[in-house]
């Protein structure tokens, strides 16, 4: 398994933001859960922007595969022969648009909450008359998600010690460093590409933060 530098500045400070963002929502850190919320959702934008521009590892077409195709890897994981795949391969490609999709709800349905007492979210402002009527349900369907996060990511690390010690792939060792692109497997990396899917990720992070300028809890 290989990525591209944008991809794994993604993965790791998607990561990091994940984290923080459940540890401050569980402490009742408003303004930090608000960042990193935000700052997810910015990741989250350059995700999906990437997932189609991007090189060949990170777009959706090699996410996504037919159930025939995620059972009969599954088949051969349990048999300790799976076939190469160069990106994600059937079952963690499934396993991301899960978190994707879990993530991307919460990150969604953030701006749109509040506590009804001293915190409103920036589509408060954006959207008064809309924020009024839909923060109850994005605030509920915000908590429901939130239930589903620590599964995902406990299945993302049982993926990663599967990998270490059922398959010796190190996969957290490609995650940092990305060498397999060095050793000529897939297409092309593309150094201007890179540069430009870096910088695209620090305007859609950015972008994402400033909404913290538009609500009162700064």
């Amino acid at each position: 398994m290989s990525w591209d530098l944008p991809t794994r500045l993604f993965h790791w400070s998607f990561a990091v933001v994940i984290i923080g963002a459940y540890i401050s929502g569980e402490n009742g850190f408003t303004n930090g859960h608000e960042l990193f919320g935000l700052s997810a959702l910015g990741l989250l934008v350059f995700r999906f922007i990437w997932g189609f521009v991007g090189h060949q590892t990170a777009r959706f077409s090699s996410l996504l595969h037919s159930p025939k195709i995620i059972w009969a890897y599954v088949t051969a994981v349990m048999m300790r022969r799976p076939p190469h795949y160069i990106g994600h391969n059937p079952l963690g490609g499934l396993a991301v648009v899960a978190l994707f999709a879990v993530t991307g709800g919460m990150a969604l349905t953030g701006p749109w909450n509040s506590d009804d007492i001293l915190y409103d979210g920036p589509m408060a402002v954006i959207a008064p008359e809309l924020f009024t009527q839909f923060s109850p349900i994005a605030g509920k369907w915000h908590d429901r998600l939130h239930l589903l996060v620590i599964p995902l990511v406990g299945l993302h690390l049982l993926a990663i010690l599967v990998h270490k010690i059922w398959l010796k792939e190190p996969l957290v060792a490609r995650m940092i460093s990305g060498t397999d692109f060095a050793n000529n497997m897939g297409a092309p990396i593309s150094p201007t590409r890179s540069r430009y899917g870096v910088g695209l990720l620090v305007i859609c992070v950015a972008g994402a933060l400033s909404l913290a300028l538009l609500t009162p809890n700064y």
